[in-house]
């Protein structure tokens, strides 16, 4: 069952930063960035003496990305508790414009000019069907340093290691705190090594692969793994809806636009025991590995549509279609880091902030990945619980504002506003997107939508208090 939202605020109380005024901060730019998230600093400060004590805090040294979050993931172990939870793993690249170069950024694309960083998260969500994301559970960021494209073969400089590395090691330092998680991860995890590190240590995953491997002994005429799992058994065949998904805009993992249908999958799963890839530098790994591999093909697909075929290396078990249907649903899942790269990125605008510094840029990404996971769960408390009341997503002053608009017929610009007298959180969130622009016909709001929504609502919120404080004088 989805919970109540919570404030921002209350996910960063009792952070240590070594200064109990470094955290009376924390808490007071949280609570400023939650009412406005696409807003940037200048316009959430009253002055500037208190915008530039936000600039000294985020470049505070004895400020970390770990330090901001550490409150967070407490509760984000509360609300996971002893039930099961999916962890879903993606890396997302920030980038930032301008002319000036920006203090430990470094490149984001082979070819394209910019600079920036990544942003390597695990997000952790409930296991029981609802998808209710239940916090950040791990945070990695690194800085790209290249001289060359990787078709010329990428140099990278003396001491940084592999990319690919952020995923084992995360996982690790998630399954710690998580030790019953599924580590759900997509294919740029798809290598040897990580599949082999990840079950050394005894961890639950599904990761999608799409690499062929050598098998340690032939399958009957298949002595190829892929080849081997088109011959598996077929444990179900079913019915899911498949979500509208517009074209990759970045490149990073291109993918063509799709629209959202009904489609038919054929699920077959087996296990299967790979060799280990002939490569020096994976000698002191095993010689082969056993993982239960899940086969999902689309059948009967319309013409000039792109067939749903995923391929699923888990250590989950596949004696039942109820388990292997599991394992589909659990990567099903997957779709959601991809919403709350939206929300970080579009709701929160955190490529677009005017901070000259990584450390800098690095803390306040630590501070919005909250504020975005609120969103995120704002949005699953109205679709899963619309009946939640909606002091829960909005502040009273702000509900009272968007009551005083719901008995206006649309005010200039403004569009009309709809509240009833006791409103849900389903409500409170249909009236910010309303402010947005969003319209009903079109489907659930975007963060785009939503972002504009809220920094609408901040704007109104001003001009209230303003009216009251002249009113009271």
């Amino acid at each position: 069952m989805a919970r109540s939202v919570p404030k921002v605020s209350s996910e960063f109380e009792g952070a240590e930063l070594g200064d109990a005024r470094l955290t009376r901060r924390l808490l007071r730019i949280a609570e400023c960035v939650a009412t406005a998230p696409a807003a940037g600093f200048p316009r959430l400060t009253s002055s500037d003496s208190e915008l530039e004590g936000v600039y000294r805090f985020l470049g505070n040294e004895r400020v970390t990305p770990a330090k901001i979050l550490q409150p967070h993931l407490a509760k984000t172990v509360e609300r996971v508790g002893e039930r099961p939870a999916l962890v879903l793993h993606d890396t997302t690249e920030l980038g930032f414009g301008g002319q000036a170069k920006r203090e430990g950024l470094g490149t984001i694309s082979f070819t394209a000019p910019g600079q920036g960083f990544f942003a390597h998260f695990a997000l952790a969500l409930a296991a029981d069907g609802s998808r209710e994301p239940l916090g950040v559970a791990g945070l990695q960021t690194f800085v790209r340093t290249v001289k060359r494209s990787p078709k010329h073969g990428a140099t990278r400089k003396a001491g940084t290691p592999n990319e690919r590395s952020r995923w084992p090691e995360l996982a690790l330092q998630v399954g710690q705190t998580f030790p019953r998680a599924i580590h759900v991860m997509d294919r740029e995890a798809d290598s040897f090594e990580i599949l082999s590190e990840l079950s050394a240590a005894g961890l639950r995953f599904v990761v999608r692969i799409s690499r062929d491997r050598r098998l340690l002994r032939p399958e009957g005429p298949s002595k190829n793994l892929l080849a081997a799992a088109d011959r598996d058994e077929i444990f179900a065949t079913r019915s899911v809806r498949v979500t509208r998904r517009p074209k990759s805009r970045t490149g990073r993992v291109p993918r063509p636009k799709r629209d959202e249908r009904t489609a038919t999958l054929r699920i077959r799963a087996s296990p299967h025991e790979v060799m280990r890839p002939l490569r020096r530098v994976l000698e002191n790994y095993p010689l082969s590995l056993t993982v239960n591999l899940v086969t999902v093909e689309e059948v009967n697909t319309p013409p000039g549509v792109e067939p749903v075929s995923w391929r699923l290396a888990t250590t989950e078990p596949i004696n039942t279609t109820e388990q292997v249907e599991a394992i589909v649903d659990a990567y099903r899942a997957r779709w959601v880091i991809e919403e709350y790269f939206k929300a970080l990125k579009t709701g929160c605008s955190m490529e677009k902030r005017q901070l000259e510094s990584y450390r800098g840029l690095v803390n306040a990404l630590a501070m919005f990945s909250v504020v975005a996971w609120r969103l995120l769960l704002l949005r699953s408390v109205a679709r899963l619980r619309p009946e939640a009341p909606a002091t829960g997503a909005l502040t009273k002053q702000q509900l009272r504002l968007l009551g005083s608009l719901a008995k206006l017929d649309g005010l200039g610009a403004l569009p009309r506003i709809r509240l009833p007298r006791s409103p849900t959180a389903h409500d409170a969130l249909a009236a910010v997107a309303r402010l947005g622009g969003h319209i009903k016909n079109n489907g659930p709001p975007g963060w785009m939508v939503l972002g504009r929504g809220y920094e609408s609502l901040l704007l109104l919120e001003l001009g209230w208090i303003a009216r009251e404080t002249c009113d009271q004088s």
